[in-house]
């Protein structure tokens, strides 16, 4: 009895200890699926999708870029890139052997790539294969070749620094590339698929329908004919004086568009990791310089505004030796008594300083900022630098006469170039810009820059004086006589300005930025040009080496734009008419088409000659403020349908 008793108990232990042992078993269970299931389910659907699914983007094909007339200036062509997956490789070592030839890499560096321990590498992008080496290449177990897009520029190195160039993903990282990559790039898309026990991809749904939207074209103002004749003049000249290095820009005064913009030496674009980094950057933008005696256009300027001078005032120039505070200021040449006029012609800088003796620091001050110096011009590239015009309180005794003739001042080229526009122009400060259209693949317009008046800085009356006066610097006596073109009258300003000694303070010796800016035709000017040579060794004279880069610029130009010297357009540039015309027509002048239910351009225009457009279209305007227009709504070529009137805003 006591036996059985026993035997019961140990059963009921038995089943006790089993069923504990269930319990515990399924309440591993049940919290394991827990965790799976609840806890951690999104991170495993996410690494399930990783095992099993991937995704493929379709880089969109990046926009083109062209020059005002049209011509290919960047386009994007379809390359091979090759890929591999390791995993699918039986010998890395006899597979780098037979890659390498074909895709000109050493086999040791393909060997590494695949012994990285990925299960998708690039063995080489954006290389260009004929039919037999992609045969050879598909023949290959775990290799591949996929389409890509890479940048071409069909010029080499023409504009190098202005259009910059794009990286092996295709984005932009100089230059108009960089600064309008959100334009040219287009949209990326992604398509995702299922991969196989081979991990080979299978594609879900119809492709074909999921196709990257394609970048954007950029017009520039640009032109690629005077862009040549700029940089072709400007390398020339390098390697005649010894340079190390120079830059030129061209504008159309009126309406402040950059026709040429060169930065010597530059580089190959379709080669650009070869060259140094140095010279990817557009120093006609990033860089500033003291300007030296080309300032002294813009002290004179404000003079006569002011009513301080007239062009035949006289002063006394010291015989080119004169005392201020713990300085002696000089003069080239040694000159006596001195109008207006000549200290411009024989560039005098005792005479420059005492001009600004006159008119004073706030004064003088005032007309450098209006000019623009100090300040950046907007342009639409990347790195702009502002220069420096240090704040009238932080002057020192001499720092009055100094800025006069363009010391302790800097400025970019693209600064002077826009500054001297405003004196070419009739007194309005333009704001330079070098993208015209950025338009969509279908054609739409997506933006579009048009003239804009920053502000006027002097009169009309003021600006036709500084202009007789440039002119004489041209003429005989002169200090730029090298830059005079036959038949046209030349309005220019010598510069020679040594370079500062950033290390031990003053200045280096034997160190100039020599540079040269003027406008052409003088009296109704369709080119501002400025040009300076950093540290030539063959002379170091502005009007000596800078000047007949100017000369070289100017004249191959006018002649390519067909403007005669009588400012007739010859027969034969019949195709020219209209961008010569469009380039020299003055502020507040232009001519404006009409397009019957679109609101033509008023920008520039004076109130009257709105008024008047306003009637010729048959529809009604509401002016603003007065001066020349800046701007308008709706905007220029915008449909006028349901619009009871345009709204031109002036100053």
């Amino acid at each position: 009895m006591k036996k059985a008793k026993e035997q019961k108990n140990y059963l009921k232990v038995r089943v006790f200890f089993v069923l504990a042992f269930f319990i515990v078993a399924f309440s591993l269970v049940f919290l394991r699926a827990f965790q799976l299931q609840v806890l951690e389910s999104e991170s495993l659907k996410a690494k399930a999708a990783r095992q099993h699914v991937r995704s493929v983007s379709l880089r969109s094909k990046r926009g083109d870029i062209y020059d005002r007339n049209f011509k290919e200036l960047a386009i994007s062509i379809d390359v091979d890139s090759v890929y591999a997956r390791p995993t699918q490789i039986k010998s890395k070592r006899a597979l780098s052997r037979a890659l390498a030839p074909i895709i000109g890499l050493k086999a040791s560096e393909i060997r590494r790539s695949l012994s990285s321990g990925r299960g998708f590498v690039w063995v080489k992008r954006q290389i260009d294969l004929d039919e037999a080496e992609r045969a050879k290449i598909a023949a290959m177990k775990g290799v591949g070749i996929v389409k890509e897009s890479r940048r071409y520029y069909p010029n080499n190195g023409l504009a190098s620094n202005l259009l910059g160039f794009t990286g092996v993903d295709s984005n932009g990282l100089e230059g108009i590339e960089h600064s309008y990559n959100t334009y040219l790039s287009g949209a990326t898309r992604k398509i995702s698929g299922g991969r196989d026990a081979r991990g080979r991809l299978m594609l879900f749904g119809d492709t074909g329908n999921v196709v990257p939207v394609e970048g954007m074209s950029v017009e520039l103002t640009i032109d690629k004919t005077i862009q040549y004749v700029t940089e072709s003049a400007l390398q020339s000249a390098i390697d005649k004086t010894g340079a190390k290095g120079g830059t030129a820009v061209v504008l159309a005064p009126a309406t402040g568009e950059v026709l040429a913009m060169a930065t010597a030496p530059g580089f190959n674009l379709n080669d650009f990791r070869r060259t140094s980094p140095e010279l990817w950057r557009n120093r006609t933008v990033t860089d500033s310089f003291e300007p030296g005696s080309v300032a002294k256009v813009f002290v004179v300027a404000g003079a006569l505004e002011e009513g301080l001078v007239k062009p035949d005032d006289i002063f006394f120039c010291e015989n080119g030796s004169y005392r201020v505070a713990d300085r002696v200021l000089h003069d080239a040449e040694e000159k006596g008594w001195l109008s207006v006029s000549n200290i411009i012609k024989y560039s005098s800088n005792i005479g420059a300083s005492k001009i600004a003796e006159k008119m004073g620091r706030e004064t003088l001050y005032r007309y450098f900022s209006a000019f623009g110096m100090g300040t950046k011009t907007g342009l639409d590239l990347p790195g702009e630098t502002s220069g420096s015009l240090l704040d009238v309180d932080k002057w020192s005794g001499v720092t009055l006469h100094t800025i006069s003739f363009g010391q302790g001042v800097s400025a970019s080229s693209i600064q002077l170039a826009t500054a001297l526009g405003a004196i070419a122009n009739g007194g309005f400060l333009m704001k330079p810009y070098i993208v015209k259209e950025v338009k969509s693949g279908t054609g739409k317009v997506v933006k579009a820059n048009n003239p804009v008046i920053m502000r006027r800085v002097i009169s009309a009356a003021t600006a036709r004086s500084v202009r007789d006066m440039m002119v004489g610097v041209t003429g005989e006596g002169g200090t730029g006589t090298k830059a005079a073109i036959s038949g046209f009258d030349v309005a220019g300003k010598t510069g020679t300005a040594q370079k500062p000694d950033f290390e031990h303070g003053g200045y280096r010796k034997h160190a100039y930025v020599s540079s040269f800016f003027g406008f052409v035709p003088a009296e109704n000017p369709v080119l501002t040009i400025i040009v300076t040579l950093d540290e030539p060794q063959k002379g170091h004279y502005g009007g000596e080496v800078a000047a007949p880069v100017f000369k070289e610029i100017a004249s191959k130009s006018l002649t390519y734009l067909g403007v005669t010297p009588q400012g007739d357009m010859h027969p034969s540039y019949g195709k020219k008419r209209g961008a010569a015309k469009a380039l020299r027509s003055g502020v507040g002048t232009k001519e404006v088409s009409l397009r019957r239910g679109f609101a033509p351009d008023f920008t520039g225009l004076t109130m009257r000659k709105a008024l008047r457009v306003s009637r010729e279209g048959d529809f009604d305007i509401k002016m603003i403020g007065g001066g020349l227009a800046v701007r308008q709504s709706p905007g220029p070529g915008r449909p006028l349908k349901g619009v009871k009137s345009v709204k031109v805003w002036f100053q």
